[in-house]
């Protein structure tokens, strides 16, 4: 389940009013995840998770449900690294994956796009020389190191192998180094465009 908030019905999947805001539904995400779990007790499903949840969202989800998500996907980064909820959603069995593992090199976000680049921080690039890569390589290195799946996009097949090349070991000395660049900043958060309100509690939200 890519939100916690349903759009509207219809044909067009993700419907948009006149001043180009989601137009959004009622309907609880605990049913719309009831009806994930049906498809998973019938085994046509491998697994199911989630995306985009906040803690509370999720407690709420696992009080009202039977089945534990397999796998919550996330904005995770070395400027949002969010240890205190990626320890909770660990703790209850849910694997924690990182979407946008190079922060703001996404253009769709509006936030960051006047700070310089993630992959591009003095940190990462002067860890990457040490063992002959680049900053965004570091950056998938780091999130492999916490234990966590990296989710890097990519439809440039250069680019593609590098990621590939991101799955390297960091010395503890450097995971040290990375701690200090946490600047629980979100790149991600369509709260008023889409009609809820993301995150609420977590690092990197603005109120």
């Amino acid at each position: 389940m890519h939100w916690p908030n349903a759009f509207a019905r219809g044909e067009n999947m993700f419907p948009t009013d006149s001043n180009g805001k989601t137009i959004t539904s009622d309907i609880d995400y605990v049913d719309t995840w009831k009806a994930m779990e049906k498809t998973f007790k019938k085994g046509k499903a491998k697994a199911i998770g989630i995306s985009n949840f906040s803690r509370k969202e999720t407690e709420r989800l696992l009080k009202e449900t039977e089945v534990v998500p397999a796998a919550h996907q996330i904005e995770v980064h070395p400027y949002l690294q969010q240890n205190e909820a990626c320890a909770w959603f660990r703790s209850k069995g849910i694997h924690v994956q990182h979407y946008s593992p190079f922060g703001n090199q996404n253009e769709y976000y509006s936030k960051g796009q006047n700070m310089g680049k993630l992959i591009d921080d003095p940190t990462l690039v002067a860890i990457g020389k040490k063992y002959n890569k680049n900053g965004a390589q570091v950056a998938l290195a780091w999130g492999i190191a916490q234990g966590h799946s990296v989710l890097p996009k990519s439809k440039t097949p250069s680019r593609i192998k590098e990621n590939l090349e991101g799955d390297f070991k960091l010395d503890k000395e450097d995971l040290e180094k990375l701690k200090g660049v946490d600047k629980k900043f979100r790149f991600n958060d369509p709260s008023e465009s889409f009609g809820w309100n993301y995150y609420v509690g977590e690092d990197g939200k603005v109120e």
